[in-house]
């Protein structure tokens, strides 16, 4: 039986709202979506009527790794079996947010998603990296340990090791990952923040690293997110032909033109800058993460004001780790908004901007359009008037995923 949502406002991912909007999906596919006035007669469907309707959510930078704090050590010291069961629950919180894909860079994702698709669990559509590569010594290798036990704990973790070292060893690596079934290769193209030996603005991986790491993936249609921080390694990353720049910290125009001539994405992640700015101590933050974070708060606001200048495209993602935070996914549209966007702008970046952070292994969703996937969410009050209702799953009081009613 095909299903019929009548809204006060229908927002259809890209383009202009509609007021007074109809969308109807039947097999979980969009039969149509537009104004009431067009609609087509529907007598056997069921009717819902609600404020706002508008394409399921994505979240394109997430962890589904089951610790509390923000200190790596944490998952190391905690058995793999008790985090992927808290992961079960984060995925099932981002669902009743309205989050009807999450593009995982860097946790069990991929195992989720197998799970999910079993129906033995429930949650949203995930598209997992796996493991994330990292060069012996960078943003992803773990320092506190020796060089064999980090790779041992990443296996035992997440299925494989991600240290990679020479173009070999890298493809090496994305072949590892595809094995644990990833659709996305995330790799660490400069320093990072909750790492305890390298500096954010370095670069990671060389020339011929990231190129193996790009050629690899793409022969498996698969695209490559780079975590980045440091203006050379973004600069690197993107003359190396990744699809997808994370949290972009420094980002000058430089980096911009670049990302706009090669067509890259920015995923900027502000959520997880503003909330560890807003409480480092309770946040379990090591004091060498707390100094690095100070000095990325500084920048972060700043490089996503001006890619948004600039006309960069921009995917939501809010690089929530921890469990008990899933669900606050929303969070991050309002502050997009901060650093300069409409909300409706905001919303794209969130529902059909996100496909274009997967290429190939995108679905066909993140739109309200005929013959596309119907993931769909309903919304009480009006995000365009106030975009903060989307940071609260209360707000959101239906979701369908591929059509299937979750929430509602």
């Amino acid at each position: 039986m095909s299903t019929r949502i009548e809204a006060k406002r229908l927002i259809p991912g890209r383009g202009e709202p509609i007021d007074n909007g109809v969308v109807v999906f039947d097999d979980g596919v969009i039969s149509y979506a537009g104004t009431s006035t067009e609609a087509p007669e529907t007598p056997d469907a069921n009717v819902l009527h609600t404020e706002t309707v508008m394409p399921g959510m994505w979240e394109c930078h997430g962890h589904f790794i089951g610790v509390y704090t923000a200190n790596i050590d944490e998952l190391w010291n905690t058995r793999p079996q008790v985090t992927t069961a808290r992961a079960v629950g984060d995925a099932h919180a981002a669902l009743q947010a309205g989050f009807t894909t999450v593009r995982e860079v860097g946790g069990v994702g991929v195992f989720l998603a197998t799970a999910i698709a079993e129906g033995q669990i429930v949650g949203p559509n995930i598209y997992g990296a796996g493991a994330t590569l990292s060069m012996t010594a960078g943003h992803g290798d773990v320092h506190s340990m020796p060089i064999d036990m980090a790779r041992k704990s990443f296996e035992r973790h997440w299925g494989e090791d991600g240290i990679v070292d020479g173009p070999h060893e890298a493809r090496a690596g994305v072949r590892r990952m595809l094995r644990t079934g990833a659709r996305v290769i995330k790799i660490h193209a400069s320093g990072g923040v909750l790492s305890q030996l390298d500096d954010p603005h370095l670069p990671q991986f060389s020339k011929e690293e990231l190129e193996a790491i790009v050629d690899e993936a793409g022969r498996m249609e698969r695209v490559v997110a780079a975590h980045t921080h440091g203006k050379r390694g973004m600069m690197a990353a993107v003359e190396a032909g990744v699809r997808t720049l994370e949290h972009g910290t420094y980002i000058d125009e430089e980096v911009a033109d670049a990302m706009v001539e090669k067509s890259v994405v920015l995923v900027p992640t502000r959520w997880i800058v503003d909330f560890l700015d807003k409480g480092a101590e309770e946040r379990g933050m090591p004091e060498y993460a707390k100094e690095k974070a100070k000095a990325a708060v500084a920048s972060h606001a700043d490089g996503i004001a001006l890619a948004i200048e600039k006309g960069v495209k921009i995917a939501a993602g809010t690089d929530i780790f921890a469990s008990r935070l899933w669900g606050r996914n929303g969070e991050e549209l309002s502050l997009l908004v901060d650093c300069g966007m409409t909300p409706l702008q905001a919303i794209e970046s969130a529902t059909a901007n996100g496909p274009s952070t997967l290429g190939p292994q995108a679905p066909n969703s993140g739109q309200l359009v005929e013959g596309m996937d119907a993931d769909v969410i309903c919304v009480s009050g009006d995000p365009l008037s106030d975009i903060t209702i989307l940071g609260d799953p209360d707000n959101v009081t239906h979701v369908f995923k591929n059509g299937t009613k979750y929430k509602g």
